[in-house]
């Protein structure tokens, strides 16, 4: 009987670690825009975004091909989160970038982006050096029946919660629940604009009951190689509903977070089924088409009801949708060209918000707003009449605060923080699948981040993280109560399948 760190090592379905084949795609993708970029406009491309890009690409190669590709997965989201933001369009689409920015500035901009990659790998590098060990989460054993049945009651708390906070606030609006849901995040008809809960600041915190439901029925589903039928039924539909929920929610973010933990147990699912690589690369990149034309479709119906859109296919402009959820570029060009001339540096201040964001309002009027208002006030709006948040990155936030040095600053803070959250990821034994529902919900968190706002997507993050982060708190004191059974106990024959999914 070969042991659980064994058999997630086997060479037997192991591909190329996934920070490594990213950092290939990416010098791919420099190739080919620079190359695009002349051929059409006959002029090269923006040199330090290149080169950004390219220094991100190395970082990524520099990885060892060997090293279990769970425990960076925050690493990789900030690179990858860096390349989508700001990197894709100023390589691949140099002429769709908003226009009227002077050479000054996008030559500032370029610099921003080569501190935020050298910031952030040095932060990143720092926390690893004074990183001391801590003792595991998680022990090479299968699931109790002890804590199978506490997590069946976790799935049915976090359902209630969610279920609770959001009737309450349709209550709050006098509209119905159905209404709610499928408004995509515009107006029903006949609510209240600020509707006052009974639930008030608690709402937040229950919200994310659901990902305490989503992250249990995950890890019921995934730690057998044979689920029994009771557990699909109960397991499946959760996944599902989330993904619909985060589709319904019209943001873009908290579709990633909910479509995440079904596409990982779905491709537990393929490797279960013995089928070739061939085979379920084709099926993986099925799935992307799938992922982007419903990613379509929502950024093509939020604002309004989903049963009275109206739109024909000349209504959707995937083109528009992608630029303004990817063109950060300019939003960070705008920034630049705005501090300190216009607006005066900030000096730290937008940090307030991260730390104490969690302070009612109501308890300190006064609280510092995020700093992405700045991007709507230059543009001519004001906090009462305001399109919508406009991101302006990690790095526009730095440069915002304190020049150049401030988004170097910025990016060595982004890289302390990833590091820790790797090393949280390193904690738990390969054959627990609840790392990788966090590995991959870290992922999109700095990936996030690195987009912006920092203070709002660091709290949408952290809504989503924070009930199964402790959940695996509380199945390590289940570990602690049963110590001989997690130290003395010989794996069984179904309980590492879902290490598989870190090797394939």
């Amino acid at each position: 009987m070969v042991s659980a760190t064994t058999f997630s090592r086997s060479n037997s379905l192991k591909i190329p670690n996934v920070s490594w084949l990213t950092g290939f795609v990416f010098i791919v993708l420099i190739f080919y825009g620079a190359g695009r970029t002349i051929l059409l406009t006959g002029h090269p491309p923006l040199i330090l975004p290149v080169l950004a890009a390219f220094l991100s690409a190395v970082f990524l190669l520099a990885v060892k091909i060997d090293r279990d590709p769970v425990v960076s997965l925050a690493r990789l989201g900030f690179h990858v989160g860096l390349f989508a933001y700001f990197l894709s369009f100023p390589l691949l689409y140099p002429k769709t970038i908003e226009p009227g920015f002077s050479d000054s500035v996008h030559q500032t901009v370029g610099w921003m982006l080569i501190l935020t990659v050298f910031g952030f790998e040095a932060g990143y590098q720092v926390r690893r050096v004074i990183w001391r060990k801590h003792r595991p989460i998680s022990f090479p054993a299968g699931l109790t029946l002890r804590q199978r049945r506490a997590l069946g009651v976790f799935v049915f708390l976090g359902l209630t919660a969610w279920l609770l906070t959001t009737i309450d606030y349709s209550m709050a609006a006098q509209v119905s629940t159905w209404d709610l849901l499928l408004s995509m995040r515009g107006r029903v008809e006949g609510s209240l604009e600020s509707p006052l809960t009974e639930l008030g600041q608690w709402s937040y915190v229950l919200t994310g009951g659901l990902y305490l439901a989503v992250a249990s029925a995950f890890l019921l589903l995934n730690s057998t190689r044979k689920p029994s039928i009771k557990t699909k039924v109960l397991c499946w539909p959760i996944l599902a509903l989330c993904s619909v929920l985060g589709f319904l929610s019209g943001s873009r973010a908290l579709f990633l977070y909910s479509f995440a933990p079904l596409a990982l147990s779905a491709w537990v699912q393929l490797i279960r089924l013995g089928l070739g690589r061939t085979l379920r690369l084709l099926i993986v990149c099925w799935a992307v088409l799938v992922l982007a034309t419903v990613w379509i479709a929502m950024s093509a119906i939020r604002g309004q009801d989903v049963r009275s859109y109206e739109g024909t296919w000349e209504d959707i402009r995937p083109a528009e949708y992608a630029r303004g959820a990817f063109d950060i570029y300019s939003s960070s060009a705008l920034i630049v060209q705005s501090f300190p001339q216009e607006v005066e540096y900030q000096r730290g201040k937008s940090l307030i918000p991260v730390l104490l964001g969690w302070v009612p309002r109501s308890v300190w009027p006064d609280k510092p707003y995020p700093f992405s208002i700045y991007a709507n006030t230059i543009r001519g709006e004001t906090l009462e009449d305001r399109s919508a948040s406009i991101a302006v990155g990690l790095s526009g936030e730095g440069y915002g605060n304190f020049g150049l040095f401030g988004v170097l600053l910025w990016g060595v803070l982004m890289g302390l923080v990833c590091r820790a959250a790797d090393n949280y990821l390193g904690r738990f034994h390969p054959s627990n699948p609840l790392r990788l529902f966090l590995g991959a919900s870290m992922s999109i968190w700095a990936a996030m981040i690195v987009r912006g706002g920092v203070a709002e997507m660091f709290y949408m993050g952290l809504q989503v993280n924070m009930f199964p982060i402790a959940l695996s708190l509380v199945l390590k004191l289940f570990a602690q109560k049963e110590p001989l059974f997690y130290r003395n106990h010989r794996p069984m024959r179904h309980e590492t399948a879902a290490s598989l999914i870190i090797n394939t």
